[in-house]
């Protein structure tokens, strides 16, 4: 059993007093452009695809129902009339899917069923989760022109993303629906997440990684939609090989930040911490400090496991590792390398794992807190039940927002199988419905994109498993509060703060 408590905080050095004084003028400087209320807006989610039909519904004029009430109008305009679809009086249905728009971070969101009839016989407009899910509103059409169905609750973005329009005849009367629509009013997104990936080259055949190979990293962005602001990757150990600037360079090349893996692979907790490796720190920290641009560096990450070699020291003697990381802290400090964002990242908590408050260096010692958690479902590969976002990160998170509330928290692998549940509802909740209501001190987050093997399997972690998870990540980082590339000239010497 390790010490419970911290230890007595130290003065911080001037160079980091310097670096922090800078980044305080550089977040006054974040909230003072482009950072103001944001205006209230309306996406109107218009038909794209026939899913049901039944009775005398046909559409005329177009080649399908969607085309039909895809009209392009608004509530204050008059559709054209030209093609809609029609109901001869039998009773009948006909369904249509609607397009879907990401939620992340939008405030006071309302919606609305809007659908314009020719006359006025009776239709029932239903509001569905999916073609088979449960209905969330409904009107009675009995008036000609735009006829409006409010939903009580707006949907969130799982059911969103599925959401579709029924329209019956209920009556032997004919009837014509010119235009359909969901609209849904809202604020967009003021605050922002940096957000990337691991971006592994198996995952497209075999290619190098991100940010060595290029078209790794383009096949991903192409796949998801946007442009990262983060990118994850790895490098050894300072006693294994020197510092190498190359991919940074190559992130910060493209706007992004890199974020930086580095295990003490090939050497004991005990022997960092005594000063045996000094000389290859030493030289790491002053290649950094000539280096002077900022990254992340995730040090002996999952230290509260056992599947690292420092993760089982770190369960022996938990004092050990916080000696190490405080010892490697302060070499790389007083050689003025204050480019380095220390990013200390445990997993997510399990029953055997150690307990965070043992391992954690002191809030003089650590930028960002962070969590490493995954969805593993019924995945033969370890087969652990389906876990959502909330409950895998939210008992980790309370436990970080305990040990250090002042910092910022990083979420710097996630993802999630496709075996046991909906991958697209999985990404589509963590992503718009958790992340900034539930975790809002979460500001960044990283997709573990590697369909890493695990003997002779493979884990289908890739936002590319399914068309259906490709096309609900695509949609959802599409919103403005995951922040896209635009961090290539950070200021030199200085820790990365999180955005406002």
């Amino acid at each position: 059993m390790g010490p419970k408590g911290r230890q007595p905080r130290r003065k911080r050095s001037p160079l980091r007093r310097l670096a922090a004084l800078a980044t305080l003028a550089i977040a006054l400087l974040w909230l003072s452009v482009g950072t103001g209320a944001a205006a209230a807006a309306t996406t109107y989610l218009r038909p794209n695809t026939d899913l049901s039909s039944t009775g005398s519904w046909a559409a005329v004029g177009a080649g399908t129902a969607w085309e039909a009430l895809d009209d392009g109008v608004t509530p204050t305009g008059t559709p054209s009339g030209s093609d809609y679809i029609a109901s001869s009086g039998a009773s009948g249905y006909t369904t249509v899917g609607l397009k879907t728009m990401s939620l992340a971070g939008a405030t006071g969101v309302q919606m609305t069923a809007w659908v314009y009839t020719a006359n006025a016989n009776e239709a029932i407009v239903d509001v569905l989760k999916s073609n088979t899910g449960a209905r969330v509103a409904r009107g009675y059409v009995t008036a000609p022109g735009w006829n409006q169905i409010p939903l009580e609750e707006p949907l969130k973005q799982p059911d969103l993303d599925t959401a579709v329009l029924r329209i019956r005849s209920t009556l032997s009367q004919p009837q014509q629906v010119l235009a359909a629509f969901l609209a849904v009013s809202y604020t967009p997104a003021t605050r922002k997440v940096y957000w990337g990936a691991r971006m592994d080259g198996e995952t497209y055949g075999g290619a190098g990684d991100a940010p060595w190979t290029s078209s790794t990293w383009n096949t991903f962005e192409a796949h998801a939609g946007k442009a990262v602001s983060l990118v994850h990757f790895g490098q050894p150990a300072p006693w294994q090989q020197p510092f190498a600037a190359q991919p940074l360079e190559l992130t910060r090349a493209r706007g992004a930040i890199p974020l930086m893996d580095m295990g003490s692979n090939g050497a004991s907790l005990a022997e960092i911490a005594s000063g045996a490796k000094d000389s290859y720190l030493v030289s790491w920290a002053k290649a950094v400090r000539s280096y002077e641009k900022p990254f992340f560096l995730r040090w002996d990450w999952e230290m509260n496991g056992t599947w690292f070699r420092w993760g089982e020291e770190a369960a022996i003697n938990p004092s050990q590792f916080k000696s190490a990381w405080r010892h490697f802290h302060d070499i790389v400090e007083a050689q003025g390398a204050t480019n380095v964002t220390w990013v200390w990242c445990p997993n997510v908590k399990f029953t055997e794992s150690t307990p965070l408050s043992y391992l954690y260096p002191g809030d003089e010692y650590v930028d960002w807190t962070c969590a490493d958690g995954y969805n593993r479902g019924s995945n033969p590969l370890n087969p652990s039940g389906w876990t959502k976002f909330y409950p895998l990160f939210s008992s980790t998170y309370a436990t970080l927002q305990n040990l250090a509330p002042e910092k910022p928290v990083m979420i710097a692998e996630t993802a999630s199988t496709e075996l046991g549940g909906s991958k697209a509802q999985w990404i589509a909740d963590a992503y718009s419905t958790q992340l900034p209501v539930k975790f809002p001190n979460v500001r960044a987050i990283s997709w573990f994109n590697w369909n890493i093997s695990v003997g002779e399997g493979r884990w289908d972690w890739p936002i590319e498993s399914s068309e259906s998870a490709q096309a609900a990540f695509s949609n959802v980082i599409s919103s403005p509060y995951f922040a896209r590339n635009i961090f290539g000239s950070l200021p030199s010497l200085t820790p990365i703060q999180p955005l406002p």
